[in-house]
């Protein structure tokens, strides 16, 4: 019982000294002060600012009239008066309208083709042809939602009139047209705004990425001084190294603890994404987020022979983290060795999760395949981070004892 309470004893005092020895090392280290704390908001802010408008409004598009009949004039100004297209339409010739098109002064190309009136008076089909900056896929879907929206009103006002000639009332003739109403709900971004759906994911996205940089500083200046076996001696002990990784994945979860409802409280706030959970349920879905990137941090910064050499990681990093996230391509996509990679990376359950609670307005139940995976992920890389220190350690010994 003695030889036990004495272990405990010293794995406490272990414990409050790798806190205290690894705050010292980020408050006297400003690039690590920056990235904690400039970065993880001056990143979301400037994002959160870029697609702060969230819907785009009044595309500019190209209307080419071949026709110019009454019934295309009717056509114009039905989509000039929908939600997000503002038509041009002084082109005479389609060569005018491609020049204005690729100088970007428009982002689409709407053509009536000739005879248009005259075939709709006869019952004929006639053509709308849309040409639209697919390279842009925010553009690209309002210039097609848009024109094949108001070509759908368009075409039910056509066929109401000609029922309405035969005789029915505009109920009857309305209802002929169209048996089945459709009645269509956007669920969570009501809005389909591209902030409410991007910066969600991007706040879980910049944790991992902020606190990799910061481990990497703060190990990469040690591996460079030979500071380990300083400022860490209990690593040379049996079950050392354990409270010593316990009281750093303690220490960055707490600074995430004071960042994370600031990123939370004040840019989604300024911004009006919503917030449909609980902090407390944030919380605790990111400890073991935390735990797992902070151990992972370790791991890999115990490959780090200078403190630039995690800034030059993150940026081969970020772009397979991004990608591989689900972020801007869905996951199932994927071939099964991607799918099975992402697992593998803390911000793909961590992001997927985060969106469920703050976006879908999620139950801690039903996140907790998320939340199980990145206990998982905590465990796996608590071990790998494990025998990496005793590496490093042990490495750091030898080269201190080595003559000059």
């Amino acid at each position: 019982m003695k030889s036990f309470f004495k272990k405990y004893q010293q794995a406490k005092t272990s414990f409050w000294n790798t806190v205290s020895t690894e705050w010292k090392a980020i408050k006297y280290d400003k690039a690590v002060i920056s990235a904690f704390f400039s970065v993880a908001f001056v990143i979301l802010i400037v994002y959160t600012y870029i697609y702060s408008n969230e819907v785009i409004h009044e595309v500019p598009v190209a209307i080419v009239n071949q026709d110019n009949s009454k019934a295309s004039r009717d056509y114009i100004s039905m989509l000039d008066a929908s939600d997000g297209i503002k038509s041009i339409s002084t082109y005479s010739d389609l060569q005018q309208a491609k020049t204005d098109y690729f100088a970007k002064k428009v982002m689409g190309i709407v053509i009536i083709p000739k005879d248009f009136g005259k075939d709709i008076r006869r019952g004929r089909q006639t053509t709308i042809t849309t040409f639209a900056d697919a390279s842009n896929m925010i553009f690209y879907k309002k210039v097609l939602v848009d024109v094949s929206v108001t070509t759908g009103y368009f075409n039910a006002g056509i066929v109401i009139k000609k029922e309405m000639a035969k005789g029915n009332s505009i109920a009857v003739a309305s209802q002929n047209y169209s048996p089945i109403k459709i009645i269509s709900t956007s669920l969570f971004n009501a809005s389909s705004g591209y902030a409410t759906y991007i910066i969600p994911m991007l706040t879980a996205l910049i944790v991992q990425l902020v606190l990799l940089m910061g481990i990497g500083i703060i190990n990469g200046s040690r591996r460079e001084d030979n500071l380990l076996q300083k400022n860490f001696p209990e690593l040379h002990h049996n079950g050392g190294a354990i409270p010593v990784l316990l009281g750093k994945a303690f220490l960055y979860s707490l600074i995430f603890a004071v960042i994370l409802p600031l990123q939370i409280g004040i840019v989604y706030t300024i911004f009006s994404i919503p917030i449909r959970s609980s902090l407390i349920l944030i919380y605790l879905f990111s400890v073991p987020y935390l735990f797992s990137v902070v151990f992972l941090g370790i791991a890999i910064s115990s490959f780090f022979k200078r403190r630039e050499d995690s800034i030059v990681f993150l940026v081969l990093l970020s772009v397979p983290s991004l990608m591989l996230s689900g972020l801007s391509f869905p996951t199932e996509g994927f071939s099964n060795f991607y799918q099975q990679l992402a697992k593998l990376i803390p911000s793909t359950p961590g992001m997927n999760g985060f969106v469920k609670l703050t976006q879908m307005e999620a139950s801690f139940s039903e996140v907790l395949s998320e939340w199980n995976h990145l206990w998982l992920l905590a465990l796996i890389y608590f071990w790998i981070a494990l025998i990496t220190l005793k590496f490093r350690i042990s490495s750091e010994k030898k080269r201190n004892q080595s003559p000059i």
